[in-house]
């Protein structure tokens, strides 16, 4: 039975058969993978203590048939502590969730798992005071989801019309039949739209360029898209964006 090791985070895991747990991780040289650890849910478990929530793991995995196994786990970085504080811990489960619904298993993007290192260690640093916090997390999901969204092939044109081809100008519609911007006379009627306003485009256009300031200000449709989004790309609920939508 061939092994190999790797260092990756935990995205979820799951109760699997008697004592065991389902984990899936995203690695840096595996991409996303499952894996069994056998006897994980049991309290004698020396495998359990390694793999928490925001840690970053180095592994040995044996390659199975069906599913690999967890040989061994090393925590090598906690990026948040418990006791956590429960607005950040949400805002980092989001950003294992987002990953996790946008990837395949067995994809390798070593980017994706550098950019999402970056952000679980920015986490830490988010301020204390609940206004500030706001105000910053709320910035950092926004570049975050940005920066995913290029990484694994899903951004989408921002600077002409699908249609008519031409340079977009207001005013604008996202279609979420074809998942593309459009001048709001171009679309079809019928089409399920939402209405992009011309600061959110803004916003939209310098990020996917030469980037922005988080001195600029970021309008509240940026977040309500982006989020929209990756939930119509995922084709499911995501419960840790909904609840920090209404925290945010």
């Amino acid at each position: 039975m061939s092994t190999y090791v790797t260092t990756g985070f935990v995205l979820n895991s799951k109760a699997w058969r008697e004592g065991d747990r389902l984990y899936t991780i995203f690695t840096e040289r595996e991409g996303k993978i499952e894996l069994i650890a056998a006897g994980a849910r049991k309290a004698v478990s020396k495998l359990s203590s390694h793999l928490q929530p925001f840690g970053e793991v180095e592994l040995m995995v044996a390659r199975g048939k069906q599913l690999d196994r967890l040989a061994s786990a090393n925590l090598k970085q906690l990026y948040l502590r418990p006791p956590y504080e429960l607005n950040t811990a949400v805002l980092g489960t989001a950003l294992l969730e987002v990953v996790d619904v946008l990837t395949r298993v067995g994809e390798p993007e070593p980017r994706l798992h550098q950019l999402l290192r970056q952000y679980l260690t920015e986490l830490s640093s988010l301020p204390t005071s609940e206004e500030n916090w706001r105000l910053e997390a709320r910035w950092l999901l926004a570049k975050y989801l940005i920066e995913v969204l290029k990484l694994v092939g899903l951004s989408v044109s921002l600077t002409r019309c699908e249609h008519c081809r031409g340079e977009l100008v207001d005013p604008v519609d996202f279609s979420w039949v074809n998942h593309s911007f459009a001048h709001h006379t171009c679309i079809f009627p019928g089409d399920k739209r939402v209405a992009i306003p011309s600061s959110a485009l803004t916003w939209l256009q310098q990020a996917a360029g030469l980037g922005i300031a988080q001195t600029d200000a970021l309008p509240s449709a940026v977040l309500a898209f982006l989020t929209d989004y990756v939930v119509g790309q995922a084709g499911q609920e995501l419960y840790t964006l909904k609840v920090l939508r209404s925290i945010l």
